[in-house]
């Protein structure tokens, strides 16, 4: 503004060109910020793979010597250039990567269709937790769109920028990686690097950044009515033996992944049947990637051909013919299998672990057969095996999420201080979570790395902590080993034959030994486990519940006998830690130490179906979830800028000061700041005052024309308007009025207001 002679102010713009460069500047570093959060976006998912296959520093220095390139380049090379030196960090990076995984240059023309089937199978809902060496595909993947954006962003391009950000955001949304909050972020912080391009080009002012503010918030709410995601089905439609909230389903959550909860139950139905002359663990699962919270498999699996991998050395053969009792997603076998039969064969994919599993679930009765190689346990020449891993082993079963703490490491060689061997190391593990831990379905999940807690921090839990503990434990330590889910042998009802129920789900360990392959250990308390089992099968037959039996186990009798099979594990433990007070001996055929109950165990209620822990008691009523919070504060941001541009703060301001006088101040302008309500009032209920209108004539037309209606729709002017006019024309061209006086005005116009509000109009019209 300016000031002329006369004194009046001249409302005219001025035109400085440092204003124009500051908004110019102020447009640019919006545009430039909004592609920094698009790249973190999708770096974020990159980052959360990395911490659990390692990596992370490799990639944020990779990410930060892109940045530091794009910026230096952006002031001398062209576009062409910068789009050719992106695909060619792009094709060395992932060129490593296929020699990592084993594919040499000179197969990869060979090898194409198998290439081009892996990415399709990235972009249709394959998780890159899942890919072998997703660390190393991490850092091929990030410094093409990294490099490419900022350059482009660098040079002013901001529209060009989001391409390569938008297409990266893309496309780990596709593999399922990228979260919704990821999603919506990265989504809006490309929206807003074009919208601040489009201001600059066009010369527009920063004050539009309230409009896209809303329109942000609008396309948050879009967003949250989007209920797919590619590659993320709504529930695991595979599983039909485990009910919501069993542990079946929580070992088997989907395909490629094995979930750790917290309280589960146990289903007493029958699953299916085992015909075999040896008894054994029904695995149906296995695992190699910890995620701190669940397990992966990594890997895709083949169509059965007829050929299953053989464990290495001399082993024996047992054949069992399984036959489902209700339909199944899974295929239980004796470990470890080397053949199938059977029409469901067809249809049997298998993992790169040599696990089958069904293209379709089994149908009940379905039978097939498996010929399993039993490895020898002896212990002598397991402790004699060696550490000669093949890279193969030591590559897949030795990972540990970044974040595994010093705690959990020390704890570990505590454990393991008088170990000697892997096969030692093994049994020291086993045998303290044995006698360390209670066996309980009712435990609260925890936070973080789940194997941590329950090492360091947890007194009790059931199958899932145990295996997952021993799995991390042993990692530590240099000991390749996986997490195996199926069930344990089951209710023996005839020599050969085995039923083999929901309560007998389980998850267990498996050790690699040289010359001899993947052998089982269990550091679930067995007999614990078995008296919980053995008494919600009595009360699920006392219940009469159904399918709890078949004709060959509806006679049997209920046996506290352990479920531990024969087979496949060792039978003998080195000789005890001198620190230690229990022996080994006993405690390979006793029951473990307890503390406290002897089943270490509260049961569920079988007519309730809920558990005897009370710690949903102690949950809170409302979490509000970190995503929950982002985007509530993007919402929030939206709606304070919609309401700025629509100036919906001054309309509800006067609004409000129609039916609230508010503070009062000296009287003459209570009195005036009352006659201004009264107008606003008159003005919604006839019209409003016209210009050439002085109070007391405005106040006169209207009792004119409120006289002048239909006797039945007429509306007189209350009198006491009249007090009002006067206080103000006072308060305009007198002496002012007295205290007393402005408040009468304000008690006027708060009653004439409120009187028209609908509840207590109409009290007072009843009244």
């Amino acid at each position: 503004m300016s000031t002329d002679a006369s004194g009046q102010t001249d409302e005219r713009p001025i035109s400085l060109e440092t204003d124009g460069t500051t908004e110019t500047r102020a447009i640019r570093s919006l545009a430039l910020a909004s592609v920094l959060v698009l790249t973190a976006s999708y770096v974020s998912v990159l980052y959360g793979i990395t911490q659990v296959v390692g990596g992370s520093r490799a990639l944020f220095a990779l990410v930060l010597v892109m940045f530091v390139a794009a910026t230096v380049l952006a002031r001398l090379i062209r576009p062409l250039t910068a789009a050719a030196l992106a695909l060619a960090a792009a094709g060395i990076g992932f060129a490593y990567y296929l020699t990592s995984a084993g594919v040499t240059p000179s197969v990869v023309v060979t090898a194409a269709d198998t290439i081009i089937s892996d990415t399709v199978a990235l972009a249709t809902g394959l998780s890159l937790l899942q890919v072998v060496q997703a660390g190393i595909w991490t850092l091929g993947f990030a410094p093409a769109p990294v490099f490419l954006s900022w350059y482009l962003a660098m040079r002013g391009r901001y529209g060009l920028g989001v391409a390569p950000g938008g297409a990266a955001l893309g496309f780990l949304v596709l593999t399922g990686d990228a979260g919704a909050l990821v999603t919506v972020i990265g989504t809006l912080a490309a929206i807003g690097a074009i919208a601040a391009g489009e201001l600059e080009r066009h010369g527009s002012s920063l004050g539009q950044t309230d409009l896209l503010a809303a329109l942000f918030a609008l396309a948050v709410v879009l967003s949250l009515s989007v209920t797919v995601v590619p590659g993320q089905p709504a529930a695991p439609t595979h599983l039909s033996q485990g009910e919501p909230g069993t542990l079946e389903a929580t070992l088997d959550t989907a395909p490629q992944r094995s979930g750790i909860a917290g309280p589960v139950e146990l289903s007493p139905a029958v699953r299916f049947t085992v015909e075999s002359d040896q008894r054994s663990y029904w695995r149906t699962g296995v695992y190699d990637r910890f995620t701190g919270d669940g397990w992966v498999r990594t890997g895709r699996s083949s169509g059965y051909d007829g050929h299953l991998a053989s464990p290495p050395g001399e082993y024996e053969t047992v054949k069992q013919t399984i036959t489902p009792k209700t339909e199944l997603g899974v295929m239980p076998v004796a470990p470890q299998p080397i053949g199938l039969e059977g029409d469901v064969t067809r249809r049997t994919t298998v993992s790169g672990h040599s696990q089958p599993r069904p293209e379709t679930p089994l149908s009940a009765g379905e039978s097939y057969t498996v010929v399993s190689a039993v490895v020898d346990p002896d212990p002598a020449a397991l402790r004699a095996a060696g550490t000669d891993y093949p890279d193969t082993v030591t590559d897949r079963y030795l990972q540990l999420p970044e974040s595994t703490s010093s705690e959990f490491r020390t704890r570990t060689a505590e454990v393991t201080a008088d170990a000697e061997t892997p096969y030692e190391t093994a049994v020291a593990i086993e045998r303290h979570l044995e006698s360390s831990k209670e066996y309980s379905l009712s435990v609260s999940k925890p936070d973080g790395n789940v194997a941590e807690a329950f090492t360091t921090e947890m007194e009790a839990g059931y199958c899932v902590y145990f295996a997952t503990a021993m799995t991390q434990m042993l990692r530590s330590e240099g000991v390749p080993a996986r997490y195996v889910t199926g069930y344990t042998s089951g209710e023996q009802v005839d020599d050969d034959t085995y039923v083999v129920r929901g309560l007998d789900a389980h998850a267990w360990v498996e050790v690699y030994f040289p010359a001899h392959g993947w052998v089982r250990f269990d550091p679930t308390p067995g007999d614990s486990r078995d008296a919980v089992h053995t008494d919600q099968l009595e009360q699920a037959r006392d219940a009469d519940s159904q399918n709890v039996d078949t004709e060959e186990s509806d006679d049997v009798t209920v046996s506290d006998e352990p479920s531990d099979p024969t087979g496949n594990e060792p039978l003998e433990q080195p000789e005890p830690d001198p620190n230690e007070t229990t022996d080994m001996d006993d405690l390979n055929e006793s029951t473990p130490a307890t503390q406290g109950n002897e089943t270490n165990e509260t049961p569920s209620d079988p007519d309730t179906g809920t558990s005897g822990s009370d710690s949903a008691d102690d949950a809170p009523l409302v979490t509000i979830t970190r995503e929950t919070a982002a985007l509530g504060l993007v919402a929030l941001v939206g709606f304070a800028a919609g309401a700025r541009r629509t100036n919906a703060t001054t309309r509800l301001r006067r609004e409000l000061g129609i039916y609230w006088h508010g503070r009062r101040q000296n009287p003459d302008r209570d009195a005036e700041r009352a006659f201004a309500r009264l107008e606003r009032l008159l003005a919604r209920q006839y019209r409003p005052r016209r210009r050439s209108e002085s109070a007391r004539a405005y106040l006169h037309a209207l009792s004119t024309l409120s006289m002048a209606a239909d006797a039945t729709d007429a509306t007189p002017i209350d009198p006491r308007t009249e007090r009002v006019v006067e206080y103000y024309e006072r308060t305009t061209y007198g002496n002012g009025v007295s205290r007393t006086e402005a408040d009468d005005a304000i008690a006027i116009v708060d009653d004439l207001a409120r009187a028209r509000l609908p509840i207590v109009g109409w009290l007072r019209r009843d009244g």
